[in-house]
């Protein structure tokens, strides 16, 4: 179909604290959530690793040394400037070096895979050519906060305001 695209996006990344500091500084720390990454979470809410937050002090400034992250987006025309996406998010932070006040948050070879948050959505784009503008609607598919092996999200109790919604100027990727 003309006009139709997929296009996907793979992000890795590192950071290493180094000389007296144990973590990394907050501007440099990296994050996963929000309009340009796991479309299924609020900004900066998800991780690190399998770390769960029951007394919200680090609700919104979860930080990590490690951020893998992919996106697949499927764009499409819907008629004139509007144009529609089905897009699936994967990924996660996690910590370098074990803490007390974060546990699950260490990055581990045999349980990363099972510490992935997968989302996936729906969103309206408004293309005037210059600007686009975006509206992407995203539930959580597996959220790795939640305790094994129930990480999946029972989408039959879903409600209307379990659905991320989420603005953005141009393109997420």
């Amino acid at each position: 179909m003309r006009g139709t695209t997929v296009v996907y996006r793979a992000a890795l990344g590192l950071g290493y604290p180094y000389g007296n500091s144990e973590a990394l500084p907050f501007d440099k720390g990296f994050y996963a959530g929000g309009a340009n990454g796991m479309r299924g979470w609020a900004i900066r809410s998800l991780g690190p690793g399998s770390f769960n937050d029951a007394s919200s002090i680090y609700k919104y400034d979860k930080m990590g040394d490690i951020l893998l992250e992919s996106n697949l987006e499927f764009r499409f025309p819907i008629i004139g400037w509007l144009n529609g996406a089905f897009f699936g998010d994967a990924g996660n932070i996690w910590l370098l070096n074990p803490s007390e006040q974060i546990p699950g948050g260490e990055f581990k070879w045999d349980v990363f895979f099972r510490q992935m948050a997968l989302d996936a959505g729906f969103g309206f784009r408004l293309d005037f050519s210059f600007f686009i503008f975006r509206l992407d609607g995203a539930i959580k598919l597996r959220d790795p906060a939640l305790d094994e092996p129930v990480r999946w999200v029972d989408l039959r109790f879903m409600n209307p305001t379990d659905i991320m919604w989420n603005f953005g100027i141009g393109y997420p990727f």
